[in-house]
């Protein structure tokens, strides 16, 4: 579903969390997973990483670690 609709793929699969970050979510049997990811120069898409929901709020260490992969991943491409 993402890579055929990009930006515009929507809750309930996808949601912005914050600062360019969002969460495309997944159900399988009782557990609710989760995979962070950003977009990079239109719509390549780079999974940062991933986890089992047990909260409602998505934790902030995930979203810390999303960052950090990100701001790691582009240093990386410009050079």
């Amino acid at each position: 579903m993402l890579q055929d609709n990009g930006p515009a793929l929507r809750e309930p699969c996808s949601k912005p969390i914050e600062d360019g970050i969002f969460e495309l979510r997944a159900k399988v049997a009782t557990n609710i997973t989760r995979v962070l990811y950003f977009f990079f120069t239109g719509r390549r898409v780079v999974l940062t990483n991933g986890f089992i929901k047990k909260t409602q709020e998505t934790p902030a260490s995930e979203i810390e670690l999303a960052k950090r992969y990100r701001a790691e991943y582009l240093r990386r491409e410009e050079t």
